[in-house]
């Protein structure tokens, strides 16, 4: 493991750097564990275990080409839980997108970044103990087309024809989440970048896919960064965690009214 010379406005705490590792995730919790400062990074060219939410979908990456790394904080330097922590980084994310390459990037509840509805960004937010883990995988460039892909990959490199390095990208996206996790009003900005706001969907509000589902309309934000809902009936609730089935078609004709 390198120390890279990137500053971190995350308390100016080291940003490391692996070629090759398990998951920055499991690194960043031994590293909390031995001592670590708050604010700490750990980038790696490539993954063996990386994954998303869901433990059974892969996060995959050719190697040295995209950006993955785990973003470490202490829980008492976040005022705020795990839904909205994740939402805020892909506030983060898309202020990178939006600054940087002129792109329009949809936040997809609770942890994904969209853009022309294929999937250019996860996160992954976990609390362990006294720490917040945030794991990202940017797309710099498409990764490969494997069969269990949810839903077509996007990238910079195929949205603006530019090839970016990971690590030239990091530290520009650590500014974005400095101030992504920091701003007021953060719900108003994320509804106006929600994916499929004011769109019927279906919500599986267990395991992914399982038989027990109902339709409701999008909404927006709860307060607590779940996600308000509407039922046939007209009644309005949160929704905490479960997973969602988007008819791709009604979203993206919901974010054009």
């Amino acid at each position: 493991m390198t120390e890279l010379s990137i500053p971190n406005p995350f308390f100016s705490a080291p940003v490391y750097h692996l070629h090759e590792t398990g998951s920055t995730m499991e690194d960043a919790a031994a590293l909390a564990a031995e001592g670590g400062n708050s604010g700490f990074v750990i980038a790696a060219d490539f993954q063996t275990a990386g994954r998303g939410r869901i433990a059974a979908r892969r996060w995959d990456s050719p190697r040295g080409r995209n950006l993955l790394f785990t973003l470490a904080l202490k829980a008492g330097d976040i005022p705020f839980g795990p839904a909205a922590l994740s939402l805020r980084c892909g506030l983060g994310l898309s202020l990178l997108l939006e600054k940087r390459w002129g792109l329009e990037p949809r936040i997809k509840w609770p942890n994904d970044l969209l853009l022309n509805d294929g999937k250019i960004a996860g996160i992954l937010c976990q609390g362990r103990g006294d720490w917040f883990f945030i794991g990202i995988g940017l797309n710099l460039i498409t990764p490969e087309i494997t069969p269990d892909l949810r839903r077509p990959a996007a990238s910079i490199l195929r949205a603006t024809g530019r090839e970016e390095s990971p690590l030239t990208v990091l530290s520009p996206l650590l500014s974005e989440l400095k101030t992504a996790l920091a701003v007021q009003g953060w719900q108003k900005q994320i509804n106006r970048r929600l994916y499929g706001a004011g769109s019927m969907v279906t919500v599986y509000p267990g395991a992914a896919e399982t038989r027990d589902s109902f339709r409701v309309r999008v909404l927006g934000l709860a307060v607590d960064g779940g996600l308000m809902l509407e039922d046939r009936e007209g009644r309005r609730f949160p929704l905490v965690s479960g997973e969602l089935a988007f008819d791709d078609s009604q979203a993206a004709e919901s974010e054009s009214d």
